[in-house]
């Protein structure tokens, strides 16, 4: 697969499970870490765990694991208040 096709699979897995604000960013010009980073929200912590694995498990029955999913180990939720 192509990191394109490898991107969408994960967009797809997101889009499952009803992410919000799902981005899929094109990094080639910008960076050599990744061909793209997909970044979306969630509304809750078990909604943004429940994200990680299914992103895992389309990965992975694609045949590839993803390198880095940020904040894994706590899958916390992020919120900011002014």
């Amino acid at each position: 697969m192509t990191p394109y096709e490898l991107a969408q699979v994960a967009v797809k897995a997101l889009d499952a499970r009803r992410a919000k604000e799902i981005r899929m960013l094109k990094t080639t010009d910008v960076t050599t870490l990744a061909d793209y980073f997909v970044i979306c929200s969630g509304t809750s912590n078990t909604q943004i765990k429940a994200l990680t694995e299914s992103v895992e498990e389309a990965m992975k029955n694609a045949g590839e694991m993803p390198d880095h999913i940020e904040d894994r180990k706590s899958t916390r939720l992020n919120s900011s208040h002014t």
